[in-house]
C-alpha cells in the first residue's frame, strides 16, 4: 500500500499531471462511486469531484492535503486507480487485502501537442474578437481581454463551461431561459452568446433587475449586437410574470431569500434546469440554534459562514424532495469573491421513495439546527412538497 501512496503522490505532484480517477468500489453498496482528481491553473491545487449516488460535489483542494488527509483512505474504498500525466499513465490495482500492482507505461506527445495542452481551452479564446465582450468592455477592439477584465472573462467561461456540461450534448430548437438579479449581465450576454452562436438554438432570455438604469444599459447593448431575443426588465424577482415556458433559471447572488424566490419561479415553471450562486444568507442567522456547536455559534464570523452552509444545505435538500438532482460547485476561486458556491440543479425522472427519503432527511436537519425557512413554507403552501408526512 504503501508504494501505491508513493506513485500517487509522485504523479500528484509532476508538473504534467492531468487526472486521477479512483474506481471500482470495494463495497458495492458504498454511497462514494468514484473519485476524479484534475488539474486546474494552480498547480498546487486540484479539482476534486466526489461521484456519489445521487448526486456530486466538486470542489477545489489542495495537493499537499489530499495526499496527507485523503489518499490512504480511497485506496482503501476502491480496486483501481488511474493516474495520467503528460508523458505517462499509472494504474494501481488493490486487491482484498489492500495490496497494490503498479502498471506504468509512457505515453508519446509530439511538441504542438504539448504546446496544446499548456493552453487553457475556453469557450471563448482571448485574441479571438468577440463583439459581446468587446460591448461589455471585457475585450478590447484587437480581440484580446484587457488585462483589468480577466478575472472577469475566466468566470464569464467557467460560467460556460458549467452551463455547456448542461447542454453539450443535447439537440435543442427553441430555449427561454431567465436570468435574476443580472447585474451589468456580463452572465446573460454571455448566456445569450452561447446558445445563439455556439449551439445555434432559437433562443430568448430575459434580464431582470432592480436598477432601472442598468437595465437601460443592457437594453441598448443587447440592441447593438443585434441579440434581439434578449430583453432585460425592471423588478423583483417574485412580481415577474411570463406565459411562456422556461428551460433554465439563473441567479447569481441574489441577495438573502431572492434566491428562494428564484427557485420557487422555476418549480412553478417546471424548469428543467437551474443554476444558484447564493448571496448575504440573512434569514436563518438568527434562527440557527444547536446546542452541540454553541462553541461555534456564540462567535459572529463563524455563525455568518455557518448559516451560509445551513441555508444552502437546506436549499439542496428540499429541491432533492421535489425530485431534482443537485450538484454543489465551487464556482469561482475565493480570491474573486467569497460567495463561490454554486447549485446546479437537474430535473430527474419522478420517483415518491426518493423524494420521501430527502425530505426525512431535511425534515431531522431542520430539527438539528432548529430552522424554519421560508423557502420549506412556500413549498408545503403551493404543494411542492406534503404539508404533513
Amino acid at each position: 500500500m504503501q508504494k501505491a501512496i508513493e506513485a500517487i503522490s509522485d504523479q500528484l505532484l509532476a508538473v504534467g499531471f492531468e487526472k486521477c480517477t479512483f474506481s471500482s468500489p470495494i463495497k458495492k453498496s458504498q454511497e462514494l462511486r468514484s473519485v476524479v482528481l484534475s488539474a486546474v491553473s494552480n498547480p498546487l491545487e486540484i479539482k476534486a469531484e466526489l461521484r456519489l449516488q445521487k448526486h456530486n460535489d466538486i470542489k477545489t483542494i489542495v495537493k499537499d492535503d489530499f495526499i496527507s488527509n485523503h489518499l490512504s483512505e480511497y485506496l482503501t474504498q476502491f480496486k483501481q486507480c488511474l493516474v495520467k500525466t503528460k508523458s505517462a499513465e499509472t494504474q494501481i490495482l488493490i486487491n482484498k487485502k489492500l495490496k497494490s500492482k503498479i502498471i506504468t507505461k509512457t505515453t508519446q506527445q509530439d511538441d504542438g501537442s504539448k504546446a496544446h495542452n499548456r493552453e487553457k481551452k475556453y469557450l471563448l479564446p482571448d485574441g479571438e474578437e468577440c463583439p459581446f465582450l468587446i460591448a461589455i468592455g471585457v475585450m478590447g477592439s484587437d480581440g484580446w481581454v484587457k488585462p483589468t477584465h480577466y478575472k472577469k472573462f475566466r468566470q464569464i467561461n467557467r460560467f460556460l463551461e458549467l452551463v455547456d456540461d448542461l447542454y453539450r450534448t443535447q439537440e435543442l430548437e427553441v430555449f427561454h431561459a431567465v436570468d435574476f438579479g443580472c447585474g451589468k449581465s456580463y452572465l446573460t450576454f454571455a448566456l445569450y452568446h452561447y446558445f445563439k452562436n455556439i449551439k445555434q438554438v432559437d433562443i430568448s432570455i430575459t434580464g431582470i433587475d432592480l436598477k432601472q438604469e442598468v437595465i437601460n444599459h443592457c437594453n441598448k447593448i443587447a440592441e447593438e449586437l443585434s441579440f434581439e431575443r434578449l430583453r432585460f426588465v425592471h423588478g423583483f424577482i417574485h412580481d415577474f410574470k411570463t406565459d411562456d415556458p422556461v428551460d433554465f433559471v439563473v441567479t447569481l447572488h441574489a441577495c438573502d431569500t431572492a434566491t428562494d424566490d428564484a427557485i420557487l419561479f422555476a418549480l412553478r415553471h417546471e424548469a428543467k434546469q437551474m443554476m444558484f450562486v447564493p448571496c448575504c444568507q440573512h434569514e436563518l442567522n438568527k434562527q440557527l440554534e444547536n446546542e452541540e456547536s454553541s462553541v461555534l455559534l456564540k462567535h459572529g464570523i463563524f455563525r455568518d459562514r455557518m448559516t451560509a452552509i445551513v441555508t444552502d444545505t437546506m436549499r439542496t435538500q428540499l429541491l432533492e424532495a421535489c425530485g431534482y438532482k443537485v450538484q454543489t460547485i465551487e464556482f469561482t476561486s475565493l480570491e474573486h469573491t467569497a460567495k463561490n458556491i454554486l447549485l446546479r440543479c437537474v430535473k430527474v425522472d419522478s420517483d415518491k421513495k426518493r423524494s420521501q427519503e430527502a425530505l426525512q432527511k431535511y425534515l431531522g436537519f431542520k430539527q438539528q439546527w432548529n430552522i424554519n425557512p421560508y423557502l420549506e413554507k412556500q413549498l408545503r403552501e403551493e404543494k411542492f412538497i406534503e404539508s404533513e408526512l
